[in-house]
């Protein structure tokens, strides 16, 4: 029971609100067992169920969504040069945020400490809400060990090496805590609220501090036999020098590589620099339409927004080389979030923790024999 509770939640999240014959339809789920669920969701204080208007003929369709009243969670994101930490609802609205600079630092102590302490600004900040606080989620740049909650390392700051995170916070707070890396988070956000709402399959690339990517596969995010899938930033980029000298693309795609501060109003890069990027990154988006035939492929930051340097270029080497047979199906699609979406998809990846359906197979078939 508690399995297909879960499920249920999970979806009427996605979608935000659905209505029962929908929500049935889409798992697969006989009207009665749909109802005896429902029904104790309502009684758990888990979901709501409003009146909305009529329908043609006289009946009144109920909508089922999150309880924005159970409870909340807190969210942070930190990459290279800023943090960010907010409060989301169980409905998941944006109730607080907060971003601060993160000056750079050789000392791991130091590091921790001044992540901790942004998190104790969310927690505050929650307790204000006057709702009680589920869980905490950190969307971490660089390599993560999802299992362990473990910020294995970040090129681009030297004293994010071997940090657990999740244990840390965790003590910190006494609640649960879910790390992943903040494309993935991002990813979630933009499935939810943003460019690739109601899609199945799409790709997210990022170009922030560093460069990342994420793959919504199946309705589900990708993790990889090992939970490293989306490290796209380690992809080389080969040169007429030897192999050992070639540089990967984070080195050569990103605020770092490109030398800009995405907060300076007088940001520049040179045509030169932007045509590089734009070309590699255009030719990489292309790559992975051939490789995964997604149905949109996100580009986030500001680096890459369309009215940018940067944008024609890709958009001009992604139709070169993309199959010609899917030339017209996969868009190049900008972010449609704003700069806290990787905060805020850490608090949906916490939200997916505690209310799992890991133990169910993602084929739709699988689905319906676990709602059953």
């Amino acid at each position: 029971m508690e399995m297909r509770k879960n499920l249920i939640l999970q979806h009427i999240y996605r979608n935000g609100s659905i209505g029962r014959l929908e929500l049935g339809r889409d798992l697969k789920m006989s009207k009665s067992r749909l109802c005896e669920v429902v029904q104790e969701m309502i009684d758990d204080g888990l979901i709501l169920e409003s009146l909305s208007g009529t329908e043609r003929r006289g009946r009144r369709p109920v909508p089922l969504s999150p309880n924005p009243d159970h409870g909340c969670f807190v969210g942070l994101d930190f990459e290279a040069k800023r943090m960010r930490v907010v409060v989301v609802g169980f409905s998941g609205q944006t109730l607080f945020q907060q971003h601060e600079e993160l000056k750079p630092m050789n000392d791991r102590e130091e590091l921790i400490e001044r992540l901790l302490g942004f998190v104790d600004v969310g927690m505050d900040a929650a307790r204000g809400v006057g709702s009680e606080i589920l869980g905490v989620g950190v969307a971490a740049p660089g390599i993560i060990n999802q299992k362990t909650g473990t910020l294995v390392h970040y090129d681009f700051v030297e004293a994010a090496r071997d940090i657990p995170l999740g244990e840390l916070v965790e003590e910190r707070t006494g609640l649960p805590c879910v790390v992943d890396n903040n494309i993935r988070c991002y990813a979630l956000t933009e499935w939810t609220a943003g460019a690739a709402k109601n899609m199945t399959d799409f790709i997210c690339l990022a170009v922030r501090s560093g460069f990342g990517s994420a793959i919504i596969l199946n309705g589900r995010l990708l993790d990889g036999s090992h939970g490293f899938s989306g490290e796209a930033g380690y992809s080389p980029v080969p040169s007429s020098k030897s192999a050992s000298q070639w540089k990967t693309f984070q080195e050569v795609v990103s605020e770092k590589a490109l030398n800009v501060d995405i907060e300076d109003k007088e940001m520049t890069i040179s045509k030169k620099e932007a045509q590089v990027a734009g070309e590699l990154l255009g030719a990489q988006a292309a790559s992975l339409a051939a490789l995964l035939d997604p149905e949109a492929i996100v580009l986030v930051g500001k680096l890459l927004e369309p009215e940018g340097l940067i944008w024609p270029y890709v958009e001009k080497t992604f139709q070169r080389f993309i199959l010609p047979d899917i030339a017209d199906q996969v868009p190049l699609l900008h972010s449609q979030v704003g700069s806290f979406a990787a905060a805020v998809g850490a608090t949906q990846r916490c939200f997916q923790e505690l209310y799992s359906v890991k133990s169910i197979r993602t084929r739709e078939p699988d689905l319906a024999n676990a709602a059953r």
